[in-house]
C-alpha cells in the first residue's frame, strides 16, 4: 500500500529542476519495483515499464533522455511529421504524438518481431490517425536484410541489422528494409520535421539512403545517437561530412531543451545524442 504514495511523491520531486533528480528517480524506482511490469499510458500509447531496468525507471519518472524530450517540446508543433526508426516500446512515439497532435504524424519503424508484437498487443493502431508502425528498417538499400533480434531488446533496446554488430545472443531472421528516399517517395511524404536516428550502428547507412531528401532540404532536424571512440571515428567523420555538406550544423541539447553548438570531431571520445539542424 505504501508503494503507490512513494511513487507519487518521487514523481513530484523528480519534476523539480534540481541536481540529483535522476539519482532520486533511480533509487525510488528500484525501491518500489515489485517485479511486475507497470502498465503506462502516454498520449494514448500503452506500454509496459519494468522498474528493474534503469532506462525504464527514467521513463516512468519522465526523465529518460530529458534533454531531447524537452528540445522536442520546444520545437515540435501540431501538424509536423516525425520519423521514429527503432521504436522499441513506443515511448518516443508517445511523446511526439502529444506534440504533433491530430494533424501531424509519427512514422515508427520496428523490425524486431519482439518489440513490434508488444506494441501491437498493447495498442489498437487502427484507432490512431496520426501514428503508423512499419515492420521494416531504414538503411541504404531496399529489399531484405538479415536482422539480429536479441532476448534483451525489450529491456535494453538492443537489436541491429547484420553488418553493424554481431551480438552473441543474436536471433537472426530476414526483414524488409528500405531507404528513407524510397519510403517517402512511395507514400507522398514531402517533408520531415524531425528524424530520430538511434538504430544501433545503422545511422550512417540510413542517412545515405536519404540523399534526395537531404539534397532538396526536405528534412529539418535530425537526432543521431553518436558514439565517438577510436574504432568509430571514421564512421563519425563520414556522417559529420555528409550532414555538413547537406547544410546542417551540430548541437547538443541542454536539460531544459535549449541548444548549444558542438563540434563533434573536436572530441576524442563522445557518447551523446547530437542534434543536427538545417541552416537557412
Amino acid at each position: 500500500m505504501w508503494r503507490a504514495p512513494l511513487r507519487s511523491a518521487a514523481r513530484l520531486l523528480t519534476r523539480l529542476p534540481v541536481r540529483g533528480r535522476h539519482r532520486l528517480a533511480d533509487l525510488a524506482g528500484a525501491w518500489t519495483n515489485t517485479g511486475t511490469p507497470v502498465p503506462t499510458v502516454r498520449n494514448g500509447v500503452h506500454f509496459e515499464l519494468d522498474l528493474g531496468v534503469r532506462q525504464h525507471r527514467m521513463m516512468f519518472f519522465d526523465l529518460y533522455e530529458v534533454n531531447i524530450m524537452n528540445y522536442l517540446s520546444r520545437t515540435l508543433r501540431p501538424g509536423m511529421v516525425v520519423f521514429d526508426p527503432g521504436a522499441n516500446i513506443g515511448y518516443f512515439a508517445a511523446h511526439c504524438l502529444g506534440l504533433v497532435g491530430a494533424t501531424g504524424h509519427v512514422h515508427s519503424f520496428e523490425p524486431s518481431r519482439t518489440a513490434n508484437a508488444q506494441i501491437r498487443r498493447l495498442n489498437d493502431l487502427g484507432a490512431f490517425r496520426n501514428w503508423s508502425l512499419w515492420d521494416m528498417a531504414l538503411t541504404d538499400h531496399s529489399g531484405t536484410h538479415t536482422f539480429y533480434d536479441t532476448p534483451r531488446v525489450m529491456l535494453r533496446g538492443f537489436a541491429c541489422l547484420e553488418g553493424t554488430f554481431d551480438p552473441k545472443d543474436k536471433i537472426p531472421y530476414p526483414v524488409e528494409v528500405t531507404t528513407l528516399d524510397a519510403f517517402c517517395a512511395g507514400r507522398g511524404i514531402a517533408h520531415i520535421d524531425f528524424l530520430k536516428l538511434d538504430i544501433e550502428g545503422s545511422e550512417l547507412p540510413a542517412l545515405r539512403g536519404a540523399a534526395r531528401m537531404l539534397a532538396e532540404g526536405r528534412i529539418d532536424r535530425i537526432m543521431v545517437e553518436t558514439t565517438l571512440v577510436d574504432r568509430t571515428r571514421g564512421e563519425v567523420e563520414a556522417l559529420d561530412r555528409l550532414l555538413r555538406e547537406a547544410g546542417f550544423r551540430s548541437f547538443r541539447a541542454r536539460m531544459d531543451g535549449r541548444t548549444d553548438p558542438v563540434v563533434v570531431l573536436d572530441h576524442r571520445e563522445l557518447r551523446e545524442d547530437i542534434l543536427w539542424l538545417r541552416q537557412g
